[in-house]
């Protein structure tokens, strides 16, 4: 009796790129929803909070072109399964194409 390898399924695996940028993802999503809230509500939160607040967005930026990064290098990967990584890459590019549109639109707001 001999074992064979012919015909054998390849089992993909979700690898920790792909996951590391749908997490990303969600996280700047729930940060956006955090901030789109403040500025809703109206009344203006005191300096120190407007500073952490700045801070916190610059930095989610930054992890937003991380987890694109990482996205990218998830769906190249041939032999992992490509959910996370694409489902990342689209949570990643869309938060960064709305923050790049609502700062136009702010800019465009304060232009005399």
């Amino acid at each position: 009796m001999t074992v064979t390898t012919e015909n054998q399924t390849v089992i993909h695996v979700h690898k920790w790129q792909g996951i590391a940028s749908s997490i990303i993802g969600v996280a700047s999503i729930m940060i956006t929803l955090l901030l789109v809230g403040i500025t809703m509500s109206g009344s203006e939160p005191p300096k120190p909070v407007i500073t952490a607040l700045s801070v916190l967005s610059s930095g989610m930026l930054c992890a937003n072109l991380i987890g694109i990064v990482l996205g990218v290098l998830g769906a190249k990967d041939r032999s992992s399964r490509k959910l996370y990584p694409l489902l990342g890459l689209a949570l990643n590019i869309a938060i960064l194409t709305t923050f790049v549109a609502l700062a136009l639109v702010g800019l465009a707001m304060k232009a005399p």
